[in-house]
């Protein structure tokens, strides 16, 4: 269940950088974009958090970041938002996510840490 949990937070980010040609210049160049502009932001959230959420995947994560199952779409894509903008969730990170490794640091971001 944890496995699927990170799976969709690792899809919330690439939501929120069309990591299908994701590129560390085009993610630098997003990341710039979400941290000067809150409106940016939250319609980057709003995007990602109004896509397909897998039942099993929402009570996975609901565990991992101890909030009720209805909070965690929302939560997810705003903590995957705010990480990317503030440099706390990095390329590299990101591309760990997407092959799968999911690292101490991604579960903090997860949990709100």
């Amino acid at each position: 269940m944890f496995a699927n949990a990170c799976r969709m937070f690792a899809i919330a980010c690439m939501t929120v950088v069309h990591a299908g040609c994701m590129t560390q210049e085009r993610y630098e160049a997003v990341s710039t974009a979400l941290e000067g502009s809150a409106a940016l932001r939250a319609e980057t959230i709003k995007e990602c958090t109004n896509g397909e959420w897998n039942r099993k995947t929402v009570e996975g994560l609901a565990l991992v970041m101890d909030v009720s199952e209805n909070k965690v779409p929302h939560l997810a894509c705003q903590r995957a938002v705010n990480a990317i903008a503030s440099g706390k969730l990095s390329y590299e990170d990101l591309v760990k996510v997407r092959r799968g490794h999911i690292t101490a640091k991604i579960v903090r971001i997860m949990q709100g840490r």
